[in-house]
Order: C-alpha cells, then sequence, then structure tokens
C-alpha cells in the first residue's frame, strides 16, 4: 500500500479541520427557539412532513411542493435517534426535538458540502484550490445560517459538486461514467431542491463542446445516459412524485402560482439586484469578488471549462431573476461553484504576488500568501458567523412578550398577536387552558379575511367588540406593509399609535444601534451587526376605551369580527 506523502496528510489535516470548524460553528446553540419553532418553513414543512410519515406508517410525505430527499433524512434520523412513539406523541406540544434532529442533518449537508468543494477544486485544479474553496463553503455566511435549520437548501451544495466535477470531466475525458456521475449529481440535487436541477445545463453544455469537437454520438449517448442517470437519483429521493402525480401537479402549479406573485414586502424591489446583494452577505464581499476574478481567469485560460462551471450560475440566477419572490437562499446551489472560482482566482494572486516579491523563493512563499488572502477572504463571513451564534443562543423577542403576558394576566386571556408565531405560542405546558385566545384572527380566517385584509382603522373597533383590547404588533409584519405602502395598513398602524398605550417593548437590536429596515432575509437570519437577540421589534399595546374579555367568543362577537 502507498503511503501518502507529508504534503498530502497535510491537505487532508487541514481538511478535516476546515470541517470541524465548519460543523462546530452549525451545531452551536442547535436548539435555539425552544420550546418553539418561529421558522415557518422550518415549522410547516420537511421535519412535521417525517413525523406525519412516521404516524401513518407510510414513505410517502403527502407534500410535493419541494422533493423529499431532505424529509427521507429526517425521517431516517429521527427513527435512529429517537424513540418514534414518543415522537409522534409529543410533536404537537414540542416539536423542537424533532426539529433538533433536522437541523443536525441540515449541519451534517452542510459540512458535506464542503467536502464536495475541496475534491472539484482539487480534482480539476490542485489541493490549496480545493482547500480554499472547501473553507468558503463551511464558513460563508449563508451555508451556515441554512445549515442550522431543519431546512432542505444546504443538501443541494454537494451533489451540484459532483453534478459539476462530473460534467466538467464528461468535457475533458467523455466517458460515460463521467456523464453519469454528473447525471447522478444533477438528479440528488433536484431531489432536495427542484431549481438545483438546473445544474444539468452543465452536463449539456459539456455534451454539446464535445460533439462539437469529436461530431460523433458519443458525446450524445453520454448526454442520454446522464439524463438518465439524473432522472433515476431524483426518483430514488422523490418517488412519489411519480406515484401521486395528480397531486403533486396540483401542489407543484400551486407553488408556481405563489412564486409568481410578489410577496408581501417586496414590492418594487428587483430580483436581479436583490441576488447580487444577496452575494455581499451570503457569501461575502471578498469571495463574491475573486469569484468574478476567477470567472475572467479560467475563461482566459480554459474557455470550455469555463463554460461548464459558469453554465449553472447563470441558468439558477437568471430563472430566479424571472420570479416575484426572491430569497438569497435560493441561490444557495450556486455556491460551490462560485466558492471553486474564488479559490482559483486567489491561487492565483497568492503565485502572481509571491514570484513578484521573490522569484526564486514563490514556491515556498506562495502558500503563505494564499493563507493570508483566505484569513482576509473569510474575515467578513466569520465575523457573521459568531455574530449570529451568539445572537441564537439568546431568548427571542417573542418569547419574551409571551412570557409578560402569562406573568400579567390570567389564562384564556383575548389577545390579537400578529401572524409571525408558532401555533404552540398560544398554549401552555401540560393540561389546561390555553394561554392566550387567538379567536379574532380564526374567526377572521373562516370568513376569507386574511390578516393584511383585516388591516384598517375599523379593525380597532372590532377588537373593542369582542373584548380583545391587547394588542401584540410584531415588526417583521409592520416593516411588510409599510415598505408595501399600504395605505389602509399605514391608517391601522396610526389609529392604534393614537388610540392605545405602550404597555411593554423589546427590540432585537441593541441600545443605540440603528433601527433595522425590514428585508426578507437579513430581519430574520441574526447577520446585522447590531443585533442582540433573535425576533422582532415586539411591542403590547392596551387600547383606549376597551373593556378586557377572557374565553372564546360568542357566536354573535363572531359576527363582529366581520363587521356584521
Amino acid at each position: 500500500m502507498r503511503r501518502p506523502s507529508a504534503v498530502g496528510a497535510a491537505t487532508y489535516a487541514l481538511l478535516a479541520g476546515i470541517v470541524a470548524a465548519g460543523l462546530a460553528l452549525r451545531v452551536w446553540n442547535i436548539d435555539h427557539g425552544r420550546p418553539f419553532v418561529f421558522n415557518v418553513d422550518e415549522a410547516s414543512h420537511f421535519a412535521r412532513r417525517a413525523v406525519t410519515m412516521l404516524a401513518r406508517g407510510t414513505l410517502d410525505p403527502g407534500y410535493y411542493q419541494n422533493p423529499s430527499a431532505f424529509t427521507y433524512l429526517v425521517y431516517a434520523a429521527v427513527r435512529l435517534a429517537l424513540d418514534e412513539g414518543e415522537v409522534v406523541r409529543r410533536f404537537a406540544t414540542d416539536p423542537t426535538q424533532v426539529v433538533v434532529v433536522g437541523r443536525a442533518v441540515a449541519a451534517l449537508l452542510g459540512v458535506a458540502g464542503a467536502v464536495a468543494a475541496f475534491a472539484l477544486g482539487r480534482r480539476l485544479w490542485d489541493a490549496a484550490t480545493g482547500l480554499v474553496a472547501a473553507a468558503i463553503v463551511a464558513f460563508a455566511f449563508l451555508p451556515v445560517a441554512f445549515s442550522r435549520l431543519a431546512l432542505t437548501d444546504v443538501g443541494t451544495l454537494a451533489p451540484v459538486a459532483v453534478a459539476v466535477l462530473g460534467s466538467v470531466l464528461a468535457l475533458e475525458r467523455g466517458s460515460l461514467q463521467d456523464f453519469a456521475l454528473a447525471g447522478v449529481g444533477a438528479g440528488l440535487a433536484a431531489g432536495f431542491k427542484y431549481t438545483a436541477g438546473l445544474v444539468l445545463v452543465a452536463l449539456l453544455a459539456a455534451g454539446v463542446l464535445r460533439w462539437r469537437a469529436e461530431r460523433g454520438r458519443e458525446p450524445l449517448v453520454g448526454l442520454a445516459v446522464g439524463a438518465v442517470a439524473a432522472a433515476g437519483a431524483f426518483l430514488v429521493t422523490t418517488p412519489f412524485v411519480v406515484l401521486e402525480l395528480a397531486t403533486a401537479s396540483r401542489q407543484l402549479g400551486a407553488q408556481a402560482t405563489a412564486a409568481g406573485e410578489p410577496k408581501l414586502g417586496q414590492a418594487g424591489d428587483s430580483p436581479v439586484a436583490y441576488y447580487l446583494d444577496s452575494l455581499t452577505w451570503g457569501l461575502g464581499w471578498v469571495p463574491a469578488l475573486a469569484a468574478a476574478i476567477g470567472a475572467v481567469v479560467v475563461a482566459r485560460r480554459e474557455a470550455g471549462r469555463a463554460v461548464v462551471l459558469l453554465a449553472f450560475p447563470l441558468a439558477l440566477f437568471g430563472y430566479l431573476s424571472t420570479q416575484e419572490r426572491f430569497f438569497g437562499r435560493w441561490l444557495l446551489p450556486a455556491y460551490p461553484v462560485l466558492a471553486v472560482l474564488a479559490a482559483v482566482a486567489l491561487v492565483t494572486v497568492a503565485a502572481w504576488l509571491a514570484r513578484l516579491v521573490a522569484p526564486g523563493r514563490a514556491r515556498w512563499l506562495a502558500p503563505a500568501i494564499l493563507a493570508a488572502l483566505a484569513a482576509l477572504t473569510l474575515a467578513q463571513p466569520l465575523a457573521a458567523d459568531w455574530r449570529s451564534g451568539r445572537v441564537l443562543g439568546r431568548e427571542d423577542t417573542r418569547a419574551l412578550a409571551r412570557a409578560w403576558l402569562a406573568s400579567h394576566y390570567p389564562p384564556n386571556l383575548r389577545v390579537t398577536i400578529e401572524p409571525e408565531v408558532p401555533p404552540l405560542f398560544f398554549r401552555q405546558p401540560g393540561v389546561g387552558p390555553p394561554l392566550f385566545r387567538r379567536d379574532f384572527e380564526l374567526a377572521a380566517k373562516a370568513r376569507g379575511l386574511g390578516f393584511s385584509d383585516t388591516l384598517s382603522p375599523a379593525t380597532l373597533d372590532r377588537y373593542r367588540a369582542t373584548g380583545t383590547c391587547l394588542v401584540v404588533t410584531l415588526g417583521y409584519v409592520r416593516g411588510r406593509v409599510e415598505r408595501d405602502e399600504d395605505p389602509d395598513a399605514a391608517e391601522y398602524y396610526g389609529a392604534l399609535e393614537r388610540e392605545s398605550r405602550v404597555l411593554w417593548r423589546a427590540l432585537p437590536q441593541r441600545a443605540g444601534a440603528e433601527p433595522l429596515r425590514f428585508h426578507f432575509d437579513l430581519s430574520y437570519n441574526g447577520y446585522p451587526p447590531g443585533l442582540e437577540r433573535p425576533g422582532p421589534e415586539v411591542r403590547i399595546l392596551r387600547l383606549d376605551r376597551c373593556r378586557q374579555r377572557f374565553g372564546p367568543l360568542s357566536p354573535d362577537e363572531r359576527r363582529a369580527v366581520a363587521g356584521e
């Protein structure tokens, strides 16, 4: 057996250190929010579907708006780590045990993405490129932030890297195994996120370029093999999309319709500007600029390789920029490629500087310069990772508000709380009456009124008519309606200010920090430097000229909700 060289051993020791540090950042305060799950997607989708599968004894999640790969991994992890019967019994009253398991799965997938980025950089260039790429994926803010949530997004990182590697090898070697590797990676990527399946454009680019060079049938056969491999890998992860095709089609149609409609709080924003801006904090200013430089470097040296590498990030960016809703995490699948391109740029610059400073010792000086450049590149992401990890360890402003209400009022309190809290928020531990009544919101929903539809000055009179004198406002909601400049909502909040007094208030930012303008990513993910704790600004107000009541609404009061 051939023993690894000292350089090889050092390479893998450094990789192990990167992975260990990346994992530590991800599992730090992994139980944040307990006993509540404040992220609506985390509370509603994958962990919940895994428990539903356990309860029903089926592998059909019954949910196809997202692929099933992450749900199946959470399902398997729960079966291995927890008592299934206990999980099913307790999930409605304490979902966080299962959610924390899902977060652990996401953390492992996040560092797997770093390892895959290393493999991509090392195989196409060298170990130094691979290590820098791995470090960028391991520590860039957005991959870390979404490795702390039981969500599917980071699951795309490793298979995308595999798909792109297979595609470049298919271009340069043309073997059927390379085409198959690219297809499997693409199918697995789509199994975590449908849009990640766009990585097939890298394989298509490789096949077309290979065919143009050869004019033979082998590249076409390779593309067919890749397509079959992609379909097979996707169906392994998400079989019920085909088995329940009618239901899946309806759900996917609804998802596409929703993505094509502006989300409250994003009116007037440009998706192109939004995604470009997301790279400055999600990947980091220096890594993003380095990725652009790396793309130029590769294009000048190896045009075909550049086409294959850039095909997927550009296709994903172009597709997402046509949607009416946009979130930074939707661009995450492109991060492994961007990380490798950034690594190419840093390695190139380090080598150039070493030759410039000490031509005779450039070989020995270049690694030291590269280490310094990598430290500079990672300074912004690491600072954000550390800052956000500390924030997650503190109590959410909404939990503080709940504790204040529970300590000042008896159970069955009628209170209106804006819709950025989980159902468990209204209950008390064990058996007993609910802490807070939300009959006003439920009655409005039964009348087909969404929360934003109820926002007008007349709503305050409906509160009074039902004895709902306490109003809890959340900065997330008010920020969204104010960004869209809804006149009815503006009048509602103005009337609320005039006709109530503030009993209690909590801010997420530390004293003296600049107030935060609502942002669909930065308001939630702990990135802004001024944050002290998670959550929105919370205010508890008491309406003037209102007699507080308790218990469920009467039929007459329910009619008052609808203004009858």
